[in-house]
């Protein structure tokens, strides 16, 4: 599914910028982003089901996703170092989306049934993200395990039931109704760590086991990713071990082959640079190419530096 068909740069050349720009602000050299596509001779995108975008630190892979995700309006988690001159770059862009994003939909009597565009079915997903929710999620499991650990002092040494509750403004009530069901657990007769780890489980919840940092990437990333839509991933192998960049690159075929997903992808994984049928853009070539994964520098080091060493894996 093509949800992004197409996306123009501006030419600082032909685009009639001087008439927007008396003081040629656009034209400094200093002024980012203007410079940093047509320097690359990158005046256009055309996408695939799966396009990368590939190039080493300092190639404008991250800022080429913030323009674009700052076109299509899209939903982000987290923000991006901009510039005075960002929002009129991005101005500036243009792009084609498919019909179907463009407006209304039309029910088989023409009538319009409902508007919306492409910045709806949009989002943005960066390395930082993932890093975030990997650290989100054991901060919750630090706070349960904290909240067990007095519930534990309380079940072992239960303090008196207070005396003095008000049910209008709730004085006291929690902290009743918890001594009650602590006293409860601690009496039963039978399965009395049974009964604890009910009430464990009622009043701090479920405690979700220690992952690795690849493995909570990956599942981070793969609940991200539960609807159809267009994915801008910014880096997203950070974090993972070469299984789990394998399982990722398994899991974006999978969802633009049947899950109706597009994705934009900044890599330099091997694993998500070869998977079938990507589109890969090479950044560090100028003017900007367009090359298949194994004509790529890194991965013609990748080889030379396996193929060398050959004779110690055919032991």
């Amino acid at each position: 599914m093509l949800y992004l068909e197409k996306f123009l740069f501006p030419d600082l050349e032909n685009d009639n910028l001087y008439f927007d720009d008396p003081k040629g602000s656009f034209y400094d050299e200093h002024t980012y982003p203007f410079h940093l596509t047509s320097e690359m001779s990158l005046w256009s995108i055309d996408f695939e089901p799966i396009t990368i975008l590939y190039g080493g630190n300092g190639s404008g892979k991250s800022t080429i996703i913030n323009v674009i995700s700052e076109k299509l309006r899209a939903e982000r988690m987290s923000m991006f170092n901009s510039s005075p001159y960002f929002d009129e770059y991005v101005k500036r862009c243009q792009y084609k989306a498919n019909p179907s994003l463009a407006g209304e939909t039309i029910s088989s009597k023409r009538r319009k049934q409902e508007k919306y565009d492409i910045s709806q079915i949009t989002t943005v997903l960066t390395s930082d993200d993932i890093f975030h929710s990997m650290q989100e999620l054991r901060l919750d499991n630090d706070r349960k395990l904290q909240k067990s650990r007095f519930l534990m002092d309380e079940y072992v040494c239960p303090e008196e039931l207070p005396t003095h509750l008000n049910f209008e403004t709730g004085y006291n009530v929690e902290n009743f109704k918890r001594g009650v069901e602590i006293r409860k657990a601690r009496n039963s007769t039978r399965n009395r760590g049974s009964s604890f780890n009910k009430l464990l489980l009622k009043t701090v919840g479920k405690m979700e086991r220690g992952f690795s940092n690849g493995e909570t990437a990956l599942m981070k990333l793969s609940e991200l990713l539960e609807k159809p839509g267009l994915y801008l991933l910014d880096e997203p192998e950070n974090s993972m071990s070469c299984e789990f960049q394998m399982k990722l690159a398994d899991i974006i075929q999978y969802l633009a082959r049947y899950g109706n997903c597009q994705f934009l992808i900044s890599s330099h994984s091997p694993f998500i640079l070869s998977m079938e049928n990507a589109k890969i853009y090479n950044l560090d070539h100028n003017p900007v190419d367009i090359c298949k994964w194994w004509q790529l520098d890194n991965m013609k080091r990748y080889f030379q530096l396996f193929h060398q060493a050959k004779d110690l894996f055919l032991r």
